[in-house]
């Protein structure tokens, strides 16, 4: 004999189980979408995750030049002062 309480119990196990699944199925479906959609838009450029990549492809490509150009002028420096020291001896 099952007490109310058990069959209570089995009752929402196995609509838990069969809305578990929905939610599982609902939300394979949604991902789906959302790869599609991804798919589709990856080569708009005019879209936020586009516009986010594009300014941080030119914040590296800055930031790069502004090295290179460091570099440069270590260099000038480097050989001035090396002149420098040559003109003392």
């Amino acid at each position: 004999m099952i007490t109310l309480d058990e069959l209570e119990r089995i009752k929402a196990q196995c609509t838990l189980t069969q809305d578990t699944s929905y939610q599982q199925m609902k939300m394979q479906q949604a991902k789906s979408l959302q790869g599609t959609s991804k798919g589709r838009v990856k080569n708009w450029p005019n879209t936020l995750e586009a516009m986010r990549v594009r300014r941080e492809e030119e914040r590296i490509k800055r930031l790069e030049d502004e090295e290179i150009e460091r570099r440069r002028i270590d260099a000038e420096e480097a050989d001035y002062q090396e002149g420098l020291r040559h003109e003392v001896i």
